[in-house]
């Protein structure tokens, strides 16, 4: 099925620029060299390949390697890292893949004015009520520093108290309801759990 193994490529990285007075020299690996000005009018494209998507930079005219190393650093995803020094040519600069970290879920607090109806933390994302209301509560939700109160009647099971809660969660989070358990998650990341 197979005729033996897949060559990788030499380099995962590319940088190219049109323009004939600033210049790019490839130096082994991940590394380049930048030098000279933009003459272009009014600007040129830096281009830039990286292994998950490709960058087109627009450098105005009379930009420096000093004036590409700062929009690169803007403009480069999460996953690559660059580094730059200078060097006798000019700027050098190297590119790195870097694992992103997952992100931290938040902190999902709730404070309860009801004697009778518990909650129990879980995780740090994550709470289980149980037992039913004892009397007209007022909950705050707390997720990470942002907060939300709300009224729950009395004799409320925990499954009915833990919807209200998902349903009223701080802007920017949302919540996975399970029975009586309720997880939050920050907006981005939820759409990940649920895919």
């Amino acid at each position: 099925m197979f005729d033996g193994p897949t060559p990788l490529p030499t380099t995962r990285f590319r940088v190219h620029t049109d323009d004939p007075t600033f210049h790019v020299a490839w130096r082994g690996g991940s590394r380049f060299v930048l030098s000279g000005e933009v003459s272009a009018d009014p600007s040129s494209a830096l281009e830039l390949d990286t292994p998950s998507q490709h960058l087109a930079i627009d450098l105005a005219k009379k930009s420096t390697p000093v004036h590409a190393v700062a929009l690169l650093r803007r403009a480069l995803p999460r996953d690559i890292v660059m580094t730059h020094q200078r060097a006798e040519e000019g700027t050098q600069v190297t590119f790195h893949e870097a694992v992103v970290p997952a992100a931290r879920p938040p902190r999902l607090r709730i404070f309860s004015t009801d004697a009778v109806q518990r909650v129990r933390q879980l995780r740090d994302n994550c709470v289980e009520f149980t037992g039913a209301a004892g009397g007209d509560t007022s909950l705050t939700i707390l997720c990470d520093s942002r907060r939300a109160t709300i009224l729950i009647s009395s004799g409320s099971s925990a499954q009915a108290t833990a919807l209200r809660v998902g349903a009223h969660v701080p802007h920017g989070f949302r919540a996975l309801v399970d029975g009586p358990t309720v997880s939050v998650w920050k907006d981005a990341d939820f759409f990940e759990q649920v895919a």
